[in-house]
């Protein structure tokens, strides 16, 4: 599988050769990179689609040149994706995001690691891609000088929202019938290509870039939010300490991590909340005031409505489930 040979060359030992399924390839992760599978289809001379449900420890770093004349099409179902490209500028991908880009793109790194990653890769090889194009439809109408050019000629990644229309078409190929799969699969492939190829969307579409430095400064206020869980720093002076526009913070913050300034916090304070009632070492004010809550009342409204009950009730949900640990093993012994 070409991807798949790619990917190995590209970023080192990234996977592991499992075992053939069907028609196409079962690819493990290597442990030293995270857990999950990819499965490779080549569907037509040219074309290979790879599912992908990953879960990665860290970002992935190129070490080596794609020799390749490809597209690459990437599908985020769900997940979160950051890229850095040679020009040094990031690019950010998340739930029903469709991603572009030429091998000549230079991708430097992705990163994964920030969700659990669900999505499709579709590889298209040129020229053979526009060959099964034109043999496939029965025409000659399909050139390379009329293939994506605005994808060939760019030095980065094309990044828009999938519209209903193609999105109806990308989670179609989730729910495939096992029976008569590959033709499905042929069939799929040339709707999404002859949609992607007449939709302004994506033919016109501005895509929006971080210059290295702005994410910096991005990545450096969510690493001053959660050292300083005590405290409510707003976004103005958030965005004083860092030295970027509020406006732009804000925006960029939503691109690189998925979430408003507000709602990242909020939402890291519980997960750490969360943590210390498991522990149980500490009171629930004395956990409150950790993070950045001097009303108890508050805390628990806040703690309930992201996890459907309050702190005491989790508390004492772990509680039992330790105390009903211990009598299972005492039983076994």
């Amino acid at each position: 599988m070409k991807k798949m040979e790619t990917a190995q060359t590209l970023f080192g030992q990234l996977i592991q050769q499992e075992r053939m399924e069907m028609s196409g390839i079962l690819y493990r992760l290597s442990p030293s990179m995270g857990e999950g599978l990819m499965t490779c289809y080549p569907v037509l001379p040219g074309v290979e689609i790879i599912f992908n449900d990953i879960r990665l420890h860290r970002p992935i770093c190129k070490t080596a040149k794609v020799q390749e004349d490809c597209i690459e099409i990437t599908y985020c179902l769900k997940g979160h994706i950051e890229m850095l490209f040679k020009n040094q500028t990031y690019t950010y991908m998340t739930d029903g995001d469709i991603s572009m880009f030429h091998c000549k793109a230079d991708v430097v790194s992705c990163d994964f690691s920030a969700k659990p990653f669900q999505g499709i890769v579709i590889m298209l090889y040129l020229p053979d891609v526009i060959q099964s194009m034109n043999q496939m439809l029965g025409t000659n109408e399909f050139r390379r000088d009329m293939f994506f050019q605005a994808v060939l000629m760019a030095d980065t990644c094309r990044v828009s929202h999938a519209n209903e229309s193609v999105e109806h078409i990308l989670k179609e190929f989730f729910v495939l019938p096992k029976k008569h799969q590959s033709h499905l699969m042929k069939l799929k492939v040339m709707e999404l290509l002859l949609y992607l190829m007449t939709e302004e969307d994506y033919q016109n579409h501005k895509m929006i870039y971080f210059p290295k430095d702005s994410v910096e400064k991005i990545k450096n206020a969510r690493r001053i939010l959660v050292s300083h869980l005590d405290q409510h720093i707003t976004v103005r002076k958030l965005s004083d300490i860092i030295g970027m526009n509020s406006t732009d913070l804000e925006k960029g913050f939503k691109r690189v991590y998925g979430a408003s300034v507000f709602a990242y916090s909020r939402s890291y304070k519980m997960q750490c909340a969360k943590e210390l009632l498991s522990d149980g070492a500490k009171s629930v004010l004395d956990i409150a005031a950790e993070c950045g809550y001097e009303n108890g009342s508050k805390f628990a409204k806040a703690f309930k409505e992201a996890f459907g009950m309050t702190p005491l009730q989790y508390r004492k949900t772990i509680c039992n489930r330790a105390i009903c640990g211990q009598m299972e093993q005492k039983l076994k012994k």
